[in-house]
């Protein structure tokens, strides 16, 4: 192309016959031309391609810098997931087993009546539980020769008045209702050998011993008392021994109180503690070891907290458990009728659905 252009302008400037050193500026010029148009076409030419390559360096590392992004958030993501971890415990449900289960049961009732716990023949309690026969359930982990970790079952106070055994459970149960007159009336009708010879009909009451693990799942509860009805209701002896008209229940619930501290050796000897000092005074605070109760409760008219026998057998800050507070345990107390009770079991499955 340049050789071709180079031939136009030599026979340009000879046609037109001009001086010869005007014919050599002339052509010197017009071959600087072409020579120019070619290097400035080739500067350009190079800016481009490194413009071009700066974006590509560019978009690699935006693309570079994406991908370790993508990394971490996946390592991140992954952290997340172990710190969400939780660890899954399978509940088996079994029939209660004489030949494993009586010192764990006997052990829950030691639990349950708190305090008071002394004031019982456990042993023979536990042996009531697990007679021939008898219905209710177990929860364990590792099959059916482990100790369980909660338990449902139900003892039939009115064909057993005469064990001295109930009798003293009896005698108890009434000497701590006095205070509540409805409540001790019925009770006395109830559970009182030889009271219920003058009515028509017999009524009959159950006493429904539910313990467990103070760290087990309420959710576990709604499922036993569902198969304590059913194996009521299609028991062999269902007629004579779990037709009841009423149930008994013995449970626990706490209170919240101020923590103590011990006075100094030079103040009066017969003042041995003292609360904090606090401006305002703090409400009495009641929780539930077992939550169900709260259901319960509120499908019955009698019902009652009560103080223990020997409340002051340990100190409430020793009760204490991740809190400032110390735990006063009471005696929680309600009689249900049949019908309140499956309400009561229908609405525990609501409140506590299975996760």
């Amino acid at each position: 192309m340049i050789i071709a252009w180079f031939w136009l302008v030599f026979w340009f400037t000879i046609k037109k016959k001009k001086k010869k050193k005007v014919r050599l500026i002339h052509y010197f010029i017009l071959f600087l031309q072409p020579i120019y148009y070619y290097l400035s076409k080739m500067g350009k030419r190079r800016v481009d391609e490194e413009s071009d390559s700066d974006i590509d360096v560019s978009s690699t590392d935006s693309e570079t810098e994406l991908d370790n992004a993508a990394v971490a958030g996946e390592g991140n993501d992954d952290d997340a997931a172990a710190m969400q971890e939780t660890v899954d415990v399978d509940f088996d449900f079994f029939d209660l087993n004489p030949q494993v289960d009586f010192h764990a049961i006997k052990n829950f009732l030691r639990q349950l009546f708190g305090d008071d716990n002394g004031e019982f023949n456990l042993s023979e309690i536990a042996d009531l539980i697990l007679r021939e026969n008898s219905v209710g359930t177990s929860i364990k982990t590792e099959g059916m020769e482990s100790d369980p970790f909660a338990i449902l079952s139900v003892i039939n106070l009115t064909n057993n008045l005469h064990l001295a055994v109930i009798k003293q459970l009896i005698e108890y149960i009434l000497n701590k209702t006095k205070s509540k007159i409805e409540f001790n009336i019925i009770l006395k009708k109830l559970l009182t050998f030889g009271k219920q010879n003058n009515d028509k009909k017999n009524l009959k009451t159950g006493l429904i011993i539910s313990e467990r693990f103070i760290n087990m799942p309420v959710e576990v509860i709604p499922p036993m008392y569902k198969m304590l009805l059913q194996e009521m209701e299609k028991a062999q002896d269902a007629h004579e021994n779990y037709e009841f008209d009423y149930f008994l229940i013995i449970s626990r619930v706490y209170q919240l109180v101020d923590p103590v501290e011990k006075e100094d050796n030079d103040e009066v000897s017969h003042k041995k503690k003292k609360k904090i000092a606090n401006n305002e005074p703090k409400p009495i605070e009641m929780d539930y070891f077992h939550l169900e109760d709260q259901i319960l409760e509120s499908n019955t008219q009698f019902k009652g907290i009560f103080e223990y026998n020997n409340e002051n057998k340990q100190e409430t800050d020793s009760r204490r458990v991740f809190t400032e507070y110390g735990i006063d345990p009471k005696l929680s107390l309600i009689l249900i009728d049949k019908d309140n009770l499956a309400k009561s079991v229908i609405e525990m499955e609501q409140q506590f659905p299975p996760p």
